[in-house]
């Protein structure tokens, strides 16, 4: 303190004490300092710009700033300055004691570091920092925070404010280099980050000198601030460009890598390192030719050295005998060397090679015109056919090239539905399943045919198919049906003569057991009953044999297309009532419920005879599957444009796979309750005469959960 100016004040800033330091430092003596106001005599005023510390002295009892004031001689000082408040026995504010010090010195060089820093700040970011170390007081030039975008203008508040929020990149770095720069007064240089008003980040570099005082202690730090905010973007770019590249090329199936003009490996990827069998590090900085000789002396070193003297990118594809391997090879020369990249394709090779086999044989199959062959394009247009396919169309190779050949154009139009379906497939599987179908040959003549086809070029796109001739099959199944025919019958010749004998032989006994007055004996008695339930049981046995063969005719007839419909307006409703009603009669008492809609007059254009044979199947059906206590309900629903028929059984059900399969000839279900010969032709016929009918047939079921079977027909105006 002794080295302070002294100086105390009245509250209106009279002075009334002047030491020597005073006396030195502002040239005015102390009879002529004594009774001056204090601020007039010195032109005191504030050197960082502080309105408020008159204020804050009187509030706080104490004020410490910087003041810039005049000497006698009119030279300018920079004053540290502390000043506080004395106050009398009553607490009231009674002398001002003021101790400066001066600063000039100090401020000139942080002016001239300024002012070397504002002249370059026109082209780079670069302002003043500076480190207050006794009061922990910092603050960033107005240059730097203006090319922040932080501030508009010298603002010596938000300049302290921008200057506490700098953070350290690496804060555990900050402190030791902070440290490392008080103990050894040597320039320090840290690295932070600032955040603008934009919430925008910036790197601010800042490198600083110590300064001490008379004792040499650290009293403040100052220095520059250099935004480095594009320099790390740039770097933090390349970074991640560098790790993203990395990340590709480690990434790829391909193996990778490259050599510099000296043939020496600068980068290897982890896929050619594996493919190699080396590692990555026993690789880097390595003669690739004395690292792998086993590449010497072959293509893989004549191309290499071929790319690099030609500057020309190259493609091949070598077998590797070492390990018994095939490469695909790309060669691209650079300004450092030769980039390689290749790839392992045995498998492919080895794919080709038994593709060109299977080509071969394919071929073999089609020129040996077995089965028909055809290239054709989805409008229909037949671009190729083999000889095979030609004879079954009789058609010719001038006709194929003229474009006479259509798919489409010559496919009967009932099978154009299969056609659409064959298509679709093809575009979302690339394959169509085989399927039977006919087409017109030459002559207008039906072939019935089994294709089955895949798409070979999605460009076009383009399909290939083989095509079986099925004339041979088709008339033998219709020579198989018309023997089933004349077999069906031949034998429903006898049976119906064995029929007319149980019932003859049934009626005889009833007559002669109704013309005797008196009673028969016991053992006669038994002996008829025995010999009634005999006869009735024989007759029940007529009767499946009777639909057994009634079945197998059905079937040869529509095998054969000879099965004709006597259509003529019926009521569905009646139909089926007299069918339940003859089926309880004939089933016993097995109970048959019938559910009928309001609308009794159901107008449908059926042959009534065949439309009850199927009621009588569903019906017989769903009681040969059901436990004779409980009952099967049939059920008659109707909407506006069809009526559909509905038994529904509480049997064991059907699986998902037997409802595919329920329709098929010959199918029969595996259920161990069935009762009674079933052949499987029963379900089947049912289809196809609902279907002549042009209705639909249709099961729900679940399996222990019984089943319902129904079909549909559509519904005509009353009176035709």
């Amino acid at each position: 303190m002794s080295h302070d100016a002294m100086t105390i004040c009245d509250p209106q800033q009279h002075i009334q004490l002047w030491n020597d330091s005073a006396e030195k430092l502002y040239g005015w003596t102390k009879q002529e300092a004594i009774g001056r106001i204090y601020h007039e005599l010195l032109q005191t005023r504030s050197y960082e710009e502080d309105p408020d510390s008159m204020f804050r002295l009187l509030r706080e009892d104490q004020w410490e700033g910087e003041l810039l004031q005049t000497r006698r001689d009119g030279e300018l000082v920079v004053i540290k300055s502390r000043q506080s408040i004395i106050k009398d026995i009553k607490n009231y504010p009674d002398h001002i004691l003021i101790a400066n010090q001066d600063i000039t010195a100090e401020k000139c060089t942080e002016q001239q570091l300024q002012d070397q820093v504002s002249l370059t700040t026109s082209v780079q970011n670069i302002g003043f920092w500076s480190w207050n170390i006794l009061n922990d007081h910092s603050t960033l030039g107005y240059q730097i925070l203006a090319a922040l975008n932080h501030l508009p203008g010298g603002d010596p508040t938000r300049s302290q404010q921008a200057a506490q929020t700098l953070q350290s990149v690496d804060q555990a770095r900050t402190q030791q280099a902070l440290q490392h720069a008080l103990k050894t007064g040597h320039d320090y240089i840290d690295e932070y980050v600032f955040t603008d008003k934009n919430k925008h980040k910036h790197w601010i570099e800042i490198q600083g000198r110590v300064y001490l005082d008379e004792q040499r202690k650290p009293i403040k730090m100052m220095g520059i601030a250099i935004d480095v905010t594009r320099q790390r973007q740039k770097e933090r770019k390349l970074h991640a460009s560098n790790h993203h590249l990395h990340t590709i090329l480690e990434s790829l199936r391909d193996a990778f890598f490259l050599l510099d003009k000296h043939w020496r490996i600068t980068y290897v990827n982890q896929q050619a390192a594996k493919l190699i069998h080396l590692s990555a590090e026993d690789l880097i900085g390595q003669n690739i030719w004395e690292r792998v000789p086993q590449l010497k002396g072959t293509i893989f070193e004549e191309k290499a050295y071929e790319a690099v003297q030609s500057k020309k990118s190259l493609h091949f594809e070598a077998f590797f005998p070492p390990t018994r391997h095939w490469y695909d090879v790309h060669l691209h020369p650079t300004s450092e060397g030769l980039s390689v990249n290749y790839n392992d394709v045995t498998a492919y090779k080895r794919t080709e090679i038994a593709l060109k086999a299977s080509e071969h044989k394919f071929k073999a199959l089609i020129d040996a015109n077995i089965i028909g062959f055809t290239l054709a394009e989805m409008d229909g247009k037949i671009i190729e056919a083999n000889d095979k396919l030609l004879d079954i169309l009789a058609y010719t190779h001038e006709d194929l090239a003229a474009g006479k050949l259509n798919w489409r154009t010559i496919t009967p139009s009932e099978y154009k539905h299969l056609d659409d379906q064959a298509v679709k497939d093809l575009l979302n599987t690339g394959v169509f399943m085989p399927f039977e179908k006919e087409y017109y040959n030459k002559h207008g003549q039906r072939v019935p045919v089994l294709l089955a086809g895949t798409i070979v070029e999605h460009s076009r796109p383009l399909s290939a198919a083989i095509i079986v001739d099925l004339t041979p099959q088709k008339e033998l199944e219709k020579q198989k049906e018309t023997f089933m025919s004349i077999v069906g019958h031949e034998l429903r010749t006898p049976l119906t003569a064995i029929n007319g004998s149980i019932q003859l032989a049934q009626r005889r006994i009833q007559r002669f057991l109704q013309e005797r007055p008196e009673k028969l004996p016991s053992d006669v008695e038994v002996m008829i009953s025995k010999l009634c339930k005999l006869l009735e049981q024989s007759l029940r046995q007529t009767r499946v044999q009777n639909r057994l063969i009634n079945d197998m005719l059905d079937v040869s007839r529509l095998a054969i297309d000879k099965l004709e419909l006597t259509l003529q307006p019926s009521n569905l409703t009646s139909i089926v009532e007299e069918t339940v009603e003859d089926l309880r009669y004939t089933e016993g008492n097995h109970p048959i419920y019938l559910v009928l809609p309001e609308q009794r007059h159901l107008p449908v254009l059926i042959d009534c005879d065949r439309i009850s044979q199927v009621v009588a199947n569903y019906i017989s059906n769903a009681l040969k599957y059901s436990d004779p206590e409980v009952p099967v309900t049939v059920e008659v629903t109707v909407d506006d444009a069809e009526a559909r028929v509905w038994v529904h059984d509480h049997g064991k059900g059907l699986t998902k796979d037997e409802q595919k399969h329920i329709w098929d000839r010959y199918y029969r279900a595996n259920d161990q309750k069935c009762t009674g010969v079933n052949l499987g032709l029963g379900l089947h016929i049912c289809q196809i005469l609902i279907q002549r009918h042009k209705g639909k047939v249709g099961v729900i079921s679940k399996k222990n959960k019984g089943s319902s079977f129904w079909f549909s027909l559509p519904l005509v105006p009353t009176g035709i």
